[in-house]
């Protein structure tokens, strides 16, 4: 008897073993055919931003592009995705240019965090971790001198930076205030003009000296039903007195941030990817991240 007890009980770890080995056969199956459907939706996004360019010019937040896609069922797994237009936020790396701190740009930026009620010295701060001189830009500046004396020591980027999360080190910068700042900046890897039909009240406001975030708003609500072609309409739309940095901004958008997720009983990925138009051709992928 106890000869057959054993036997059983060797026989059942035996097949716990094996069905345990099996679900992680299975498990990785699934996985690998999940990142094949999710590189299918990102390359289906990026055919969504090819097709819109072909149709037309301008780019407002009524396009098919802007929507967000409904989920759908792809070989079995379910499949979320959006597409976030990037021009219609304030470029961080725009603050410099060749090395130096733009004044234009910095000017804009500090409108920005004041806008959203947030400390308007970072953008000093910000500015000099990007900028290639060791000379603070002010009180609130910080240069590698003063990050070098931290009780955990950094050094300054002094480059364009390729993730917002670069940003955290930054003199007077936390997980909460980059939370907050996150929905109007990005980064991006060339100088780059702010869309009016996609930017939040708040940019737009940032873009005008005399513009004020009520009109801003309201701006925003009368673009929204009826998107600017050109010049002339955002002109006859803003009316006497105010007026945008007409240098700074644009129609149309050049980056776009793909976000998709796959999803099946236990397995699940995500991705986000940058897209950069490429004319008529298939947009350009500058970079890829899991999620």
């Amino acid at each position: 008897m106890l000869i057959l007890a054993l036997a059983a009980i060797a026989a059942s770890q035996f097949s716990l073993r094996i069905h345990v080995q099996w679900r992680k056969l299975e498990n990785a199956a699934d996985l690998d055919q999940a990142r094949w459907v999710l590189r299918a939706a990102e390359q289906w996004a990026a055919a969504v931003i090819l097709d819109d360019s072909l149709q037309n010019s301008v780019d407002h937040l009524g396009e098919a592009w802007a929507r967000g896609m409904p989920p759908v069922e792809a070989e079995g797994f379910r499949v979320d995705g959006r597409i976030r237009d990037q021009d219609g936020r304030f470029n961080v790396n725009n603050l410099v240019r060749a090395g130096r701190v733009d004044a234009t740009q910095l000017t804009i930026f500090r409108r920005l965090l004041a806008n959203l009620r947030l400390p308007t010295e970072l953008a000093d701060a910000v500015a000099d971790w990007l900028d290639a001189d060791s000379e603070p830009l002010g009180p609130a500046g910080a240069e590698n001198g003063y990050y070098h004396q931290l009780p955990e020591p950094v050094g300054c980027a002094n480059r364009p930076i390729v993730n917002l999360s670069e940003l955290l080190p930054v003199r007077g910068m936390n997980a909460r205030l980059l939370s907050q700042l996150h929905p109007y900046v990005t980064v991006l890897p060339t100088y780059s003009r702010v869309n009016v039909n996609t930017a939040a009240p708040e940019l737009l406001a940032a873009l005008s000296g005399n513009l004020g975030l009520d009109d801003a708003y309201a701006l925003a609500d009368q673009r929204d039903r009826a998107h600017f072609r050109n010049l002339g309409d955002l002109r006859n739309a803003l009316g006497d007195g105010a007026r945008l940095d007409e240098r700074q901004i644009a129609f149309a958008s050049e980056y776009f941030l793909v976000t998709a997720q796959v999803r099946r009983a236990r397995v699940g990925v995500g991705s986000q990817a940058l897209y950069r138009r490429n004319g008529r051709n298939f947009p350009n992928l500058i970079w890829r991240a899991a999620l």
